[in-house]
Order: C-alpha cells, then structure tokens, then sequence
C-alpha cells in the first residue's frame, strides 16, 4: 500500500486503517502526522481549548476489572458531595473561564435523576455554560429527564469494540448494550463522547481497527480514547503502560477519519506527562480536559491555578 495514496483519500478502508496503525519508520510517522495536524488546523484551527470535570462522588456498583474505582475495591477512601457542595465547586470552577462541565461519578445510584435534573437546572440558570454528564450507563428515563433539564453533552466510553473483552472487563455489562445506551442518547438530542482504551490486556491490532470503525460509525462531537494505566490491587497491576507512539499513531488516524470532532487529552499525569500532551496536540488533539475530585478542596486550588502535577490517576475518567 502506497501512505501518501491512504492519506489523501476521502474515506479509509479496514485494511488501509490497520495499514496505518502498523506503521513503524520514522519517515512515515511524519507523514502521517503532518496529515492529521493539517485536518485538525483546516477543520478547528490551531488553538487548544479547555473543558473540565468535577468528580463529586467516587463510589461506583460497577467491578470493571482494571479500574480502580470498582466496587470491590476496599483499599480506595469513598466520598460523596452534597448538591449544594458540588454548586459551591462548579461556581469555583466557572470562574476561571471554563465554558463546557462534565459533571463525573462512578454508577452511583444515591444520585437519583431528580438530583440531577436539580443540579442541571440550577447551573443553567446560573452560568452560561454547556453540562457534559459522565455518569456511566443510566436508566433510559432518566437521560430524557436530564435532557429536558437542560444537559448538552453525554460521555459514555464504548471502551472495546470486542464483544468478549467487553464483557470480560465490564462483566455486568454488554456491548451491544452500551450501544444501545449511545443510540438512544443520540435521539435525546444529546452530543455524544466516547472513545475506547488502548492498550487493555490482550488487546489485538485488529481490536484497535474495529475501535477506529465503531468511532466513525458513531460519529461523536467529542472523542475520548484513554490510554490503559495498570492500577494497584487490580488483576493487571502489571501490565505495561501504553507506549506514546501507539497513542500518537491512534489520535492521528482518529483525526484523520473524524476530522470536526474534538479530540480530548486528559492533564492527567498517569495518562501523558507534558511533553507527551503536547504531541498528542500537535497530532490532532484539540481539547485539554482538566480534572477535578471533590473530595480535595487543595487539589481544587492547585488545578484552578492550572498545576497539573497534583492531577493523578484517581480522578481520572476511565470508563
């Protein structure tokens, strides 16, 4: 297959997406990365824009497997925040310019969806701001009840295309249900973000390319692709991290086959240190994701003050 030939087609193929991601000369990879920046900067230009996230409740009736939040997990400190809390932290974060919030629990059904709908109502009507709810998979009445309260933006990762990796990772949950869950929030009126992991155990190539298809198929305003971080006390406490060159080649041929969706990077540490973040950006990211648990009114004060040193893996949106 000819790179240059791929790079100026319309649409890519299965096989030339696998093509893509095998690459391995230096030579090539800046081909491919002069071609994804040069959609990023004709589509969305070449300013970095900002969103950012309050994490009010870490408390989760989910065991996924490699993700440090999940139920069984003893050795994590649990905490909750009031509604009144979360207004007081979301006021905070407004302040500092920040125009899109991604209001972010584990599934924690102690929020009910009147206590939602109340938090979505009373940020409205207090800030000119677009809400991105991350609330993991919900009940269909309630994604109505949050749409007519006024939420924009639903973040549900797909994860896997892998049906079996799906499963075996998420147990409780299927595939076929998350995309059920992502249609039908589609419908709502919602803009939806998703994205998968990369690098999860026994991850194939092949997986990678499904995961590229099934983004397209869905066509998101917002992508979110996380790299795997191995967790303590998990089944995978061991496995390596992502190397950047898998995520740089992953977000280029993303942008390339998405070219209007925001692609976001997290200001997570355990995700990217910086010089990593910045060529994730210079390849096609466009949206800086900043992070914020409330269960740590210094860690509060340090984000605002844009120090991502204090942004760590367990804050961060993994599922």
């Amino acid at each position: 297959m000819n790179l240059l030939e791929i790079l100026n087609k319309n649409e890519i193929s299965q096989e030339e997406i696998f093509f893509l991601l095998n690459l391995e000369e230096k030579e090539d990879f800046s081909i491919l990365f002069e071609k994804s920046r040069a959609v990023k900067e004709l589509y969305l230009g070449r300013f970095k824009n900002k969103i950012a996230s309050i994490q009010f409740s870490n408390n989760c009736e989910n065991n996924c497997l490699y993700c440090e939040l999940r139920e069984d997990n003893i050795s994590t400190p649990r905490f909750r925040l009031s509604p009144d809390e979360i207004l007081v932290k979301i006021k905070e974060i407004i302040s500092k310019d920040v125009t899109n919030i991604i209001l972010q629990s584990g599934s924690d059904s102690y929020y009910d969806s009147d206590m939602i709908s109340y938090l979505i109502y009373k940020i409205k009507k207090d800030h000119d701001v677009q809400i991105t709810l991350h609330l993991l998979q919900r009940c269909f009445d309630e994604y109505r009840a949050w749409k007519f309260a006024g939420a924009d933006f639903y973040l549900l990762k797909f994860n896997s295309s892998n049906t079996n990796s799906f499963s075996f990772f998420n147990k409780n949950n299927k595939l076929e249900d998350r995309l059920n869950h992502l249609k039908y929030l589609k419908r709502l009126g919602y803009k939806i973000c998703t994205g998968n992991i990369v690098g999860l155990p026994n991850q194939t190539k092949a997986d990678l390319v499904n995961d590229l298809l099934l983004l397209k198929s869905i066509e998101p305003e917002l992508v979110f692709n996380t790299p795997f971080v191995p967790q303590y006390y998990s089944k995978f406490q061991n496995i390596s991290k992502v190397e950047i060159s898998l995520m740089l080649k992953f977000i280029a041929i993303t942008r390339i086959i998405l070219r209007k969706s925001e692609i976001i990077i997290s200001d997570s540490i355990d995700f990217f240190d910086r010089n990593e973040k910045k060529q994730l950006f210079e390849v096609g990211a466009n949206m800086l994701l900043i992070e914020f648990a409330g269960n740590s009114d210094e860690k509060l004060k340090n984000n605002l003050n844009h120090n991502s040193k204090n942004t760590s893996a367990k804050d961060k949106i993994a599922n």
